[in-house]
C-alpha cells in the first residue's frame, strides 16, 4: 500500500519533473480504460493518480507536501521534553494540510467520476453510432442485393421472352418451310397425275387408231372379197 503520494507514483522524493511526469503517465493508462468501463477501483486510483501527479508537479505545492511529510515524520519521533507545542502546532499544520488535501481529493474524485460518466456516456454513443451505422450498412447491402436480384430477374425474363420469340420465329420458318413442302408435293403430284392422264389419253387414241385401223382393214378386206365374188 502507498504511504506517500511518491510512493503511489513509484518514484523517489527526489524524482525529476520529468520522472513524475513519465511515470504518471504509464501508470494511468491500465486505470483509464478500466474506469471508462465502469470499474470504480479504477477510478479511485486515477483519481489519486492525478491528485499525485498534480501535487508533484507543481513546485510550490510539491514544497508544502515535502514540508508535510517532514512534519510528519517529526510528529513520528518521541518529542523533546519542553517542545510539547511545537509538536502540536505541526500537527495541527499537518491537520490542516492534509484536510485541504482531501477536500481537493474528493472534488477530484467528484470530477473524475463525472468524467468516467462521460467516458461511458460517450462510449455509448459510439456504440450506438456504430450499431447505427452497421444498421444503415445492412440496409444499403440489403437494397443492392434487392436491385441485383430484380436486375437478375428483369435480365431473366428477358432472355426468356427473347428465346420465345425465336422459338416462335423458327417454328413459322418450319410451317413455311413445310408448307412449301406440300405445296410442291402437291404440284408434283399434279403434274404426275396430269402426266398419267395424258398418257393414258394418248394410249386410248393410239388404241382407238388401231381399232380404226384393224376396222378398216376388215373393210377393205370384205369389200375385196366381194369384188372378187362378182367377178
Amino acid at each position: 500500500m502507498a504511504n506517500t503520494l511518491y510512493d503511489l507514483l513509484e518514484v523517489s522524493q527526489s524524482a525529476s519533473a520529468e520522472s513524475i511526469a513519465a511515470a504518471y503517465q504509464r501508470l494511468r493508462a491500465e486505470p483509464t480504460e478500466k474506469a471508462a468501463a465502469g470499474d470504480e477501483d479504477a477510478t479511485n486510483r486515477l483519481i489519486a493518480l492525478r491528485e499525485a501527479h498534480a501535487t508533484l508537479s507543481d513546485p510550490a505545492r510539491r514544497q508544502r507536501y515535502d514540508d508535510g511529510l517532514a512534519a510528519r515524520e517529526l510528529q513520528n519521533e518521541a518529542p523533546p521534553p519542553g517542545r510539547l507545542w511545537l509538536k502540536l502546532a505541526v500537527i495541527a499544520v499537518v491537520v490542516g494540510f492534509f484536510g485541504i488535501t482531501y477536500s481537493r481529493y474528493q472534488t477530484a474524485q467528484q470530477v473524475a467520476r463525472h468524467e468516467a460518466e462521460r467516458v461511458a456516456a460517450a462510449a455509448k454513443q459510439a456504440e450506438a453510432e456504430a450499431r447505427m451505422a452497421e444498421l444503415e450498412a445492412r440496409r444499403v447491402r440489403e437494397e443492392r442485393f434487392e436491385a441485383e436480384r430484380q436486375e437478375r430477374q428483369h435480365q431473366r425474363q428477358e432472355a426468356m421472352e427473347r428465346a420465345s420469340r425465336e422459338r416462335d420465329i423458327a417454328y413459322g420458318q418450319q410451317i413455311s418451310r413445310n408448307l412449301e413442302r406440300a405445296e410442291a408435293e402437291t404440284q408434283r403430284a399434279k403434274w404426275r397425275e396430269e402426266q398419267q392422264k395424258e398418257q393414258a389419253e394418248r394410249q386410248r387414241i393410239a388404241e382407238a387408231e388401231r381399232q380404226l385401223n384393224r376396222e378398216k382393214a376388215y373393210l377393205r378386206q370384205i369389200e375385196m372379197e366381194k369384188r372378187r365374188s362378182g367377178y
